[in-house]
């Protein structure tokens, strides 16, 4: 792999990232670590229970950090 395209992907990350409130930036890590909690699960296409309950764990993190975000937003009149 091309190590310019990898600096290139980090640093598009940290622009994307770098604009976003902390309850934005709570989502994402919420979201990367459902998507990881999923990846290794399905890594042996089988999926154990200890397996399942980590990944409802992490939707519900996930859920929790969506729903704080949202609670925060000022609507202004």
């Amino acid at each position: 792999m091309n190590i310019f395209k990898i600096m290139s992907l980090g640093m598009t990350f940290y622009n994307l990232n770098k604009g976003i409130a902390n309850d934005g930036k709570a989502i994402m890590d919420e979201g990367v670590d459902v998507l990881q909690v999923i990846s290794a699960a399905l890594k042996d296409n089988k999926v154990t229970n200890a397996e399942k309950k980590a990944i409802v764990k992490e939707i519900r993190e996930f859920s929790k950090a969506a729903i704080d975000a949202v609670d925060n937003l000022t609507i202004p009149e």
